[in-house]
């Protein structure tokens, strides 16, 4: 399996869970809307999250519970050897081995060995907040500058 971008969400939720996806609803519909705006193809790009189950109560997993999960996400991502991997969210960047506030890094470029991240806001933030939306946006449009670069 391969895919160019590898996305990666924080947690399923319920909804999530219930159709086997990792992003649902407004989330779903505006990260689709951006790629399509960006000339990503969906078929390019490989979706996960760190945390791979709902959490019992809705409650956050704590570091120690996503900790748990990173091993698989490592792995998950070495499988599929994408040229970048966009994290959605603090979660997905902290999981990701980013402990940076995602306010100080988003929308930049980090070489993680062999593949470059891109940390942005999750969709659902982003559906919510106008603002978060168009810092999204503008994260996203990196992306393709730099996949234009890894051809």
């Amino acid at each position: 399996m391969s895919a160019k971008v590898v996305f990666v969400s924080e947690m399923p939720g319920p909804e999530e869970e219930r159709q086997a996806k990792h992003i649902t609803g407004p989330s779903e519909r505006l990260l689709n809307q951006v790629l399509k705006t960006i000339g990503v193809n969906k078929k390019h790009i490989y979706l996960t999250s760190v945390v791979k189950y709902a959490p019992l109560g809705g409650k956050v997993p704590s570091p120690k519970e996503v900790k748990s999960y990173v091993p698989f996400l490592k792995e998950e991502i070495k499988t599929v050897n994408p040229q970048v991997v966009v994290t959605l969210g603090t979660l997905a960047l902290n999981g990701i081995g980013l402990r940076q506030p995602l306010d100080n890094v988003h929308g930049r470029s980090f070489n993680f060995g062999s593949y470059e991240l891109i940390p942005t806001f999750h969709p659902n933030h982003a559906a919510k907040n106008p603002q978060i939306k168009t810092l999204m946006e503008t994260d996203l449009a990196k992306l393709k500058e730099l996949l234009k670069t890894k051809v």
